[in-house]
C-alpha cells in the first residue's frame, strides 16, 4: 500500500512553498484555492460489473511555477449496484460498493496564458466498501491504491480568479481481495466544477527597475592657480630675486639672475682620427695618456666626452661620426684604468661649429674646419 507519509510529504511541499512566497514570477497567481467538483465515475471492471458511480472530488492546491501545481485531493463515490456477484458469493438483498480516496495530483501546464488544458498524475489509496457480498473470509471494506492519469482545463469566469474546471482521469485501482491477490479496477472517471482562489487577489507588481547609476562625483573646482612672479628679462629668475636685471635674452644665468661664470671646455688638441674613421691615430693615443694621468690624479671628477666635426658631408653621417669617435676616446681611457661609471659621451656632428667652415665668399675655409673637428672634456658638476 501506498504510505500516508507520502501524501504527508506532498502537504509539507505546499505549506513550505507558501511560506517562502513567490519571487521568480510576479503574475502568476499563487494564492491556496480549492476546487470542489461533482464527479461520474464508469467502472471498468469485469468481475462484479458495477454500475456507473455518481459522486464528487474536493482539492486544494497551489501553483508553484508556470508550469505546475500540486493538489491534495479527496473523493467518494455513492453505492453503485453490483451486477456479477453470483459467481462470486451469495446475494441478498442486493450488493452495492462505495469508493473512496484521497491522494496527491501534479497539474502540467504546457502553456498557461496560451491554452487553459493541462496534464494530471495523481497517487493515493483508499477504499472499496462491498456491501452484501460474502466469501468465506468476509468481506466488506477492502483496501485499495489507485493511479490516476488524465487531464483537464480551466476556464476563468471572474476577475477574482473564480474558473470553471473539467478533468478526464483514468484510474486504475489494485484493491485488496480477502482470498488473497487483488481485484482490479480500471475507471474513466470525469468531473466538473470550479476551482476558488483563497484570499484576495495579489496585486498586479510594477515592473523592477534597475538602480539608477551611480552619478559620478562632480570634480571639485581647481584650486586658483597663483600668479607667476613677474620676470622682467625672462632670464628665470624672478624680479624680487634677480640681482642682475636686464640680461640679454639667451644668456645662462645663476640662481641670483647673473651671467653664469662657465668654465671653459677642454679641447683635446692633437686627439685626431683616421680619414673617415673612428679610429685613433697613434699620436692621439699618446696624448690620451696625458688625459689618462690627469684623471688619475683627480678620482672623483666626472666628465663628459663630446665628438663634433666640420660641415663636409652628410649631416646625419657626421652626427653619427662624432658619436663613434666620442665613443673612441671612452674606450681608450677605460682601457687604461679609467673607470667608465666617470665618463659621459656625446656627440653633436656639425650643430657645434667654433669656427666658420666657409670664408665670407663662400669658399672653403680649411682652418675652420680644423677647428671643428674636435674632442672636447667638460667636467661634470656634481
Amino acid at each position: 500500500m501506498i504510505r500516508k507519509s507520502f501524501l504527508g510529504l506532498g502537504a509539507v511541499a505546499l505549506l513550505t512553498h507558501a511560506a517562502a512566497g513567490w519571487s521568480a514570477d510576479e503574475e502568476l497567481d499563487t494564492r491556496f484555492y480549492v476546487a470542489p467538483m461533482a464527479s461520474y465515475s464508469n467502472y471498468g471492471e469485469d468481475s462484479f460489473d458495477p454500475d456507473d458511480g455518481y459522486g464528487g472530488q474536493f482539492s486544494i492546491g497551489k501553483n508553484l511555477t508556470e508550469h505546475l501545481a500540486l493538489e491534495l485531493y479527496a473523493f467518494h463515490f455513492g453505492s453503485s449496484d453490483l451486477d456479477n456477484v453470483s459467481n462470486q458469493a451469495q446475494a441478498s438483498g442486493g450488493s452495492e460498493m462505495d469508493v473512496t480516496g484521497y491522494g496527491l495530483s501534479a497539474l502540467f501546464f504546457p502553456a498557461r496564458d496560451v491554452l487553459p488544458i493541462f496534464g494530471i498524475v495523481g497517487l493515493g489509496e483508499g477504499s472499496h466498501d462491498f456491501d452484501n457480498v460474502f466469501f468465506p473470509q468476509g468481506t466488506g471494506d477492502q483496501d485499495s491504491d489507485f493511479i490516476d492519469i488524465g487531464v483537464g482545463f480551466m476556464a476563468p469566469i471572474t476577475d477574482g480568479g473564480i474558473a470553471i474546471r473539467g478533468e478526464y482521469r483514468y484510474r486504475s485501482s489494485e484493491v485488496d481481495a480477502p482470498t488473497g491477490g487483488e481485484f482490479k479496477f480500471r475507471d474513466d472517471v470525469v468531473s466538473l466544477g470550479l476551482q476558488i482562489p483563497l484570499g484576495s487577489k495579489p496585486q498586479k507588481s510594477e515592473p523592477r527597475r534597475a538602480a539608477p547609476e551611480p552619478q559620478p562625483k562632480p570634480a571639485p573646482a581647481p584650486a586658483p592657480t597663483p600668479a607667476e612672479p613677474l620676470d622682467s628679462d625672462g632670464d628665470g629668475v624672478p624680479d624680487e630675486s634677480d640681482r642682475c636685471p636686464g640680461t640679454p635674452a639667451g644668456t645662462e644665468v645663476d640662481e641670483v639672475g647673473c651671467p653664469a661664470e662657465k668654465e671653459e671646455p677642454i679641447v683635446l688638441q692633437g686627439v685626431r682620427f683616421e680619414f673617415n674613421s673612428a679610429k685613433l691615430t697613434a699620436d692621439a693615443e699618446r696624448r690620451l695618456d696625458n688625459v689618462v694621468n690627469a684623471l688619475q690624479a683627480s678620482e672623483s671628477i666626472e666628465v663628459r666626452i663630446e665628438g663634433h666635426t666640420d660641415s663636409v658631408g652628410n649631416a646625419a653621417y657626421n652626427l653619427k661620426l662624432s658619436q663613434e669617435r666620442a665613443d673612441s676616446v671612452k674606450a681608450y681611457l677605460v682601457d687604461h684604468g679609467i673607470a667608465a661609471s666617470r665618463l659621459n659621451t656625446k656627440g653633436y656632428g656639425e650643430t657645434r661649429p667654433v669656427a666658420p667652415n666657409t670664408k665670407p665668399n663662400g669658399s672653403d675655409n680649411p682652418e675652420g674646419r680644423a677647428k671643428n673637428r674636435r674632442v672636447e672634456m667638460h667636467v661634470v658638476d656634481e
